[in-house]
């Protein structure tokens, strides 16, 4: 991976991040944050959050309806008939997820970059200014973590305890009732993509030190950690012992998550970016270019699909079709099924 590549990428993100407003909204772009009830789709994409109808890709609401000096890409979550949404000028949102209607907002001290957890009457987000805020349903806050640096990814959880990655390349281990710190791993290396939980108690992280480490839930002890010689840009996501994820040079991985070892290596030739989708047959991955890329669990090519813009994430899942979020495209949206055939396309009113 040259320099000149690693540094596009830093910049398209930091692009996104800083932006400039003007007269007609925002210069710039960022990547669409997508989360779904079944039959609607919420899509976080630069001036507005869209309520998009899963039948057909038309518009049912947008938040706000007219473009404002704000942005919006993390991913919204929905909980207790709520969606909750956080933008770029340090506000988070809860809107009535049938009609975009405000319900309240809380305000921090930096952008929103990462989508909250929820676990059960708990709203857990990370913030830009370092800080992990806990919030009841009502967007009161219950307690406050912070890092020393900021939060660019998800936290992930299990019953009592949430793990955050920092900006400060470490990654802490927070009790859920309290907001106290139970164990914190210095991982030498900074986190963009959330950590990838077990369920028997591992915590798998990328890195920017180009590192894929394994760790202990009970006390953070690293299992294993590989070094690869590209950047990793990826989450890895699971499958049975697998573990699938890519890097900047257009590599396809799946390893061993017992112990980080090779099981194959695919040539993509474009830089894997997001975290892979696996659905019932396949792994599908997503590169910086626009490419989705669909490979067997044992590594053979099976489709691929070219789309117009970038893409910074992996598909979602929604039954037997992908709902694709686009960056620097005609249209922040497209769906498709598991096969790449198209589906519909959003195109956002004017």
């Amino acid at each position: 991976m040259n320099k000149r590549k690693k540094t596009l990428i830093f910049t398209v993100i930091l692009a996104a991040l800083l932006l400039t407003s003007c007269s007609s909204g925002l210069s710039g772009s960022s990547w669409p944050g997508i989360s779904t009830n079944g039959d609607t789709f919420y899509v976080a994409n630069m001036a507005h959050v869209y309520a998009i109808r899963a039948t057909d890709g038309s518009q049912i609401w947008r938040f706000p309806e007219k473009a404002a000096r704000v942005m919006y890409f993390a991913a919204p979550v929905l909980v207790d008939n709520q969606l909750i949404t956080g933008d770029y000028q340090k506000i988070l949102h809860s809107l009535n997820p049938a009609t975009g209607a405000e319900n309240w907002t809380f305000e921090a001290n930096g952008p929103w970059i990462a989508s909250p957890l929820v676990v059960n009457d708990t709203i857990i987000a990370p913030n830009g200014d370092g800080t992990l805020y806990a919030l009841d349903l009502n967007g009161n806050l219950k307690w406050k973590f912070t890092a020393k640096r900021a939060l660019w990814s998800q936290p992930v959880g299990n019953s009592d305890t949430v793990f955050q990655a920092s900006m400060d390349k470490t990654i802490y281990a927070v009790d859920m009732a309290t907001g106290s710190l139970k164990w914190s791993k210095d991982l030498g290396g900074a986190v963009i993509y959330s950590p990838t939980l077990s369920d028997d108690g591992m915590l798998y992280v990328t890195t920017l030190a180009r590192e894929l480490i394994a760790l202990s839930t009970d006390d953070g002890e690293i299992q294993w950690r590989r070094k690869f010689e590209e950047s990793l840009w990826s989450q890895p996501v699971i499958h049975e012992d697998n573990l699938f994820f890519g890097d900047l040079s257009g590599k396809a991985y799946s390893v061993s998550r017992m112990d980080g070892t090779d099981i194959w290596t695919q040539a993509l030739n474009e830089p894997v970016t997001g975290k892979p989708t696996v659905t019932e047959d396949s792994v599908v991955f997503a590169t910086e270019n626009g490419t989705l890329v669909a490979l067997s669990f044992t590594g053979d090519r099976l489709w691929s699909k070219t789309i117009e813009g970038k893409l910074y994430n992996g598909p979602v899942q929604f039954n037997d079709k992908l709902l694709i979020g686009i960056a620097l495209g005609e249209s922040p949206l497209k769906l498709v099924t598991t096969a790449g055939q198209d589906v519909w396309t959003f195109i956002p009113p004017k």
